[in-house]
């Protein structure tokens, strides 16, 4: 059994404190996953576990990691970030050099600044359980490696194909894809787009939409319809009838 940590002034505890930083994150590569759940989905979707901390007395379950660390129950509580972590938590390594390759991809989604880690989490589950091709996220967009949006992804980050590329836009284009701005000024219902072509839905920053720059590309502009008296849906909500929407067609051609 391993040396249980009781120190707050410990390496390891600091460097997942450090964690709750983008800026953090970024420079060391690095997240973290707490839940049994989610970090042996994790493991078996093939994330690269750097190592796994358990709380003492934890018997659920433990991914085949090399480093395991025990911390006491005091000392754990300070680090997690959820109400039941179910005492473990796991840090695995980033990945954010996919090569952007779109060669087999028919439906893509580009996140234009969504900016609340709730909406970008359930975007990534749902394009996972949707069948998406491709997530390609902009640099305005909420880190989707910070905790909550890793937490709502429920282990789908490892499942779908981010890409982290802002200039992508114009080559999915020349490549023949059509570019579909969802827009609340648009005349065109997202029901009458043909999603058996090649197509890229679009979905811009909750407050503000889709940015000017990557409006004045899009192919198309689309509007969801909306027959009760509210005015807007969210980020998640209009991404997920979009690509259901698409699902459909697919599945009933």
């Amino acid at each position: 059994m391993s040396e249980i940590i009781t120190s707050a002034q410990n390496n390891i505890f600091k460097h997942i404190a450090k964690l709750n930083d983008a800026k953090y994150r970024n420079k060391f590569g690095e997240f973290v996953l707490e839940g049994e759940r989610l970090v042996c989905d994790a493991e078996n979707l093939g994330a690269d576990i750097s190592f796994v901390v358990i709380k003492d007395g934890y018997d659920g379950k433990i991914p085949q990691c090399e480093k395991i660390y025990t911390f006491d129950e005091k000392l754990f509580s300070q680090m997690k970030n959820t109400v039941n972590s179910q005492g473990i938590l796991a840090v695995a390594k980033i990945e954010r050099n996919k090569t952007a390759d779109f060669s087999t991809a028919r439906t893509v989604v580009y996140l234009d600044g969504v900016s609340d880690p709730g909406n970008m989490g359930t975007i990534i589950r749902t394009c996972d359980a949707a069948g998406v091709d491709a997530v390609v996220i902009s640099k305005t967009c909420v880190d989707v490696f910070n905790p909550k949006v890793v937490r709502s992804t429920m282990a789908s980050i490892f499942n779908v194909n981010l890409i982290f590329d802002d200039n992508c836009l114009e080559k999915l284009k020349n490549d023949g894809f059509c570019l579909i701005g969802t827009y609340l000024g648009a005349k065109k219902s997202i029901f009458d787009i043909d999603f058996l072509q090649k197509c890229v839905i679009i979905i811009g920053n909750e407050a503000n939409g889709i940015s000017e720059k990557v409006l004045d590309m899009c192919t198309e502009n689309v509007i969801i319809p909306m027959v009760g008296g509210c005015e807007s849906l969210n980020a998640a909500v209009s991404c997920s009838v979009c690509v259901y929407e698409a699902l459909r067609q697919k599945i009933s051609r």
